[in-house]
């Protein structure tokens, strides 16, 4: 039986499936990392203490709670580090921290990981998404290092479903998973358009600008769960610091800073933006991603530094042709400081649009779309414009997705057409690796019809199939602990 750790699924749609399989012997669940809301559900509060770990960590250990782990050890996984340094972007506790403090935390929770994967005898990992955050993108490559098996979940909102993977290396190419199921026909039928139906881009998941009334009215309704949410939030902070007084002049400067960076960053948009769009010139649509975002940060490998693709896409086209960059309708200040801008400005042929510019209309009128890893370039294929991408994405491999590379000639993907066939022929093998149930609310939430029993039998049914697939792979490779 696979000794295992589990981080996430603490979703009440999965956590009960997970706990019976362990109850059950599929798996043994030695740590589990959740929430700090979800710990405090019944279904939690049922489970084994010891077993429970939330996933708001602090560095208050002592000396004989973490071991050193082998010198070798930093070697493989040093190579991951500037992964990680852009994940604890995310990191408010951290937030500011200079590189060189960030090494030492880094250390640390190597330590840390190290010790609970060693001292559990950790065979599998099981994560709820893409291992990201500054806490997660540290597992990740130790996990790899030491020989534990990974299991990567990933929600495909598009499609109802979920994908999976033993490795982010494999993700998009899913050459190492075995198939799962057999899509049904209408599942693989591809509407020829542009335009989709997101669910993470309407409703509550919609771009806001700050709170709506409804939600002010919400918290004055309930303003004893109103005080207590704030308690609990305050309490949980100050945990972080070393003393009160640390506490407060942190958040004295990042709000003083937060205020600041917000103006800037409106002042540097407007002043940036080019209103002299003209649709029949040869340009490359390019939308920026929100981030920080895993999506981004982690699936993008170097470029989670966006600019970077941008001029790498500018010296390989010729050199009339204009690249349209439009900013995501969700993205904030952050990464976006002054330096972005000016940057984005001494690139060549480079306009940043207005946001009020239609996307699909920028999408239609274009030579072809330049994504990392957006949906912009699945909603750019499915309506048969082709799309240069910088990342891994689960569409990857379908026809019409050109990675980039050094030498790759604008003539290879201008003259590329995509067959809608082989499009939906690519959809279908894409959903033999992937799963028809959810294990998240907000995607539950979209879906117009939903069955929670149905859904559970089928989340039951695919652990039943992969953990095994996973055991045999274990012993047919063998590993030492380390």
């Amino acid at each position: 039986m696979l000794q295992t750790l589990v981080w996430g699924l603490d979703d009440p749609l999965v956590a009960p499936v997970v706990g019976r399989l362990h109850d059950a012997g599929v798996f043994c669940i030695k740590k589990w990392i959740v929430g700090v809301a979800e710990k405090r559900t019944s279904f939690f509060a049922q489970r084994e203490e010891a077993e429970i770990i939330e996933d708001k960590f602090d560095l208050n250990f002592q000396k004989d709670d973490v071991d050193l782990p082998p010198a070798w050890l930093d070697e493989k996984v040093r190579h991951y580090f500037p992964v990680i340094l852009q994940n604890f972007a995310r990191e408010a506790f951290y937030f500011r921290t200079p590189v060189y403090e960030y090494m030492n935390i880094i250390q640390l929770w190597i330590r840390y990981f190290y010790t609970l994967l060693s001292r559990n005898r950790i065979d599998m990992i099981i994560f709820a998404d893409i291992p990201h955050d500054g806490y997660r993108s540290i597992m990740y490559p130790l996990a790899q290092a030491m020989g534990v098996r990974i299991l990567i979940m990933i929600p495909s909102g598009p499609f109802g479903t979920f994908a999976y993977c033993f490795s982010i290396e494999d993700y998009g190419r899913f050459v190492d998973v075995p198939i799962f199921r057999t899509p049904h026909s209408e599942e693989v039928e591809i509407r020829q358009e542009y335009k989709k139906d997101l669910y993470y881009m309407k409703g509550k998941h919609a771009p806001k600008q700050g709170h709506s009334l409804q939600y002010h009215l919400r918290e004055l309704a309930s303003p004893k769960a109103f005080i207590q949410r704030k308690k609990t939030i305050f309490r949980r902070s100050l945990q972080k610091y070393n003393n009160i007084h640390e506490f407060i002049f942190k958040k004295i400067a990042i709000c003083a800073m937060d205020y600041y960076e917000k103006k800037r960053y409106q002042s540097d948009a407007i002043r940036c933006v080019d209103k002299d769009v003209d649709l029949k010139c040869n340009y490359v649509y390019f939308p920026l991603h929100l981030q920080p975002e895993m999506t981004t940060d982690v699936l993008g490998g170097i470029y989670y530094d966006q600019l970077l693709a941008i001029e790498k896409l500018r010296a390989m086209l010729p050199p009339d042709w204009m690249i349209y960059v439009k900013e995501n309708p969700k993205q904030t200040k952050l990464m976006r400081l002054g330096c972005f801008f000016k940057r984005l400005k001494l690139i060549p042929n480079v306009k940043y649009v207005d946001r009020s510019i239609d996307t699909y209309a920028l999408m239609e009128h274009s030579k072809f779309v330049a994504t990392i890893t957006g949906t912009a370039g699945w909603e750019a294929i499915s309506g048969g414009k082709n799309v240069l991408i910088f990342g891994r994405i689960w569409y990857e491999s379908f026809p019409g997705v050109f990675h980039y590379r050094e030498g790759l000639r604008v003539e290879e993907i201008t003259s590329y057409v995509i067959e809608h066939d082989a499009l939906e022929q690519a959809l279908y093998r894409y959903l033999e690796k992937t799963v028809d149930a959810v294990y998240l609310t907000e995607i539950q939430e979209a879906i117009p019809v939903f069955d929670v029993k149905e859904n559970e039998e089928k989340m039951e049914k695919f652990f039943r199939f992969i953990i095994p697939y996973m055991e045999r792979q274990l012993r047919a490779v063998g590993r030492e602990r380390v």
